[in-house]
């Protein structure tokens, strides 16, 4: 009796609970799921400034680690394309003929940088914690783990119905607010509910804003050396 009492503690603390809570990484991997389709992917984005400038991107990402983005149309760009592998990032402008390098901090267009159309996924870059778990959604705080990316610190609000991503506030690394980020208008997209605009503000003046609105955004495979620096050009 007394060995088969053991058994079943055992198969109890072995067993995990039912309904148990998520882990702060397991909500920010399935946040980064709705915002992307697949390991690959292709979108065409624009983005829309307060001053009414409109700029037109394709985006071809395969993986975490390499983007390419075409630009269609962009008013007070230098560049034609941009290439991001791993947290390097080039730039081909045609009027010097070759590839130069950028980072993903710097300014795309209006409020968007680089890294936000490049580098969509944070789970993995990112190590979350759990701020405040409200009745419906969880406030994380997310630190960066690696040198070169985006923002230094994030704070990230997921709804928890179906774990939508809903505001973001991009943080310098002392913790002040840089930027803020709304993801909106959910729509269906690639086999899933995915939010299709995403307003980009600066922290102290929201009348400064960035609109990127997703047109299209589908599953797809894309050759190893269309993300090679070597083939950055026109």
């Amino acid at each position: 009796m007394f060995i088969r009492l053991l058994l079943l503690l055992s198969s109890l603390l072995l067993t995990p609970a039912y309904g148990a809570e998520p882990t702060p990484a397991e909500i920010l991997q399935k946040a980064d799921e709705v915002r992307n389709p697949s390991a690959s992917f292709t979108m065409v984005v624009t983005v829309k400034d307060h001053d009414g400038t409109l700029s037109k991107f394709e985006v071809k990402t395969k993986g975490k680690d390499r983007t390419l983005i075409k630009t269609l149309e962009a008013p007070h760009s230098k560049a034609n394309a941009l290439l991001m592998v791993e947290q390097d990032m080039w730039a081909f402008i045609p009027n010097l003929k070759r590839a130069v390098r950028v980072s993903l901090q710097q300014k795309l267009t209006g409020q968007a940088a680089n890294g936000d159309i490049a580098r969509m996924r944070l789970a993995g870059d990112y190590d979350a914690k759990i701020e405040k778990d409200e009745k419906d959604a969880w406030q994380l705080f997310l630190t960066a783990n690696k040198k070169g990316l985006t923002y230094d610190k994030i704070r990230l609000w997921v709804g928890k119905d179906g774990y939508k991503p809903r505001k973001a506030e991009y943080l310098t690394m002392a913790g002040d607010p840089l930027k803020i980020a709304k993801f909106e208008k959910y729509s269906a997209m690639a086999g899933a509910d995915r939010p299709t605009t995403i307003r980009i503000e600066d922290a102290k003046r929201s009348s400064d804003f960035s609109v990127l609105e997703i047109l299209s955004l589908q599953n797809a495979e894309f050759p190893d050396a269309i993300f090679q620096a070597s083939n950055l050009g026109p």
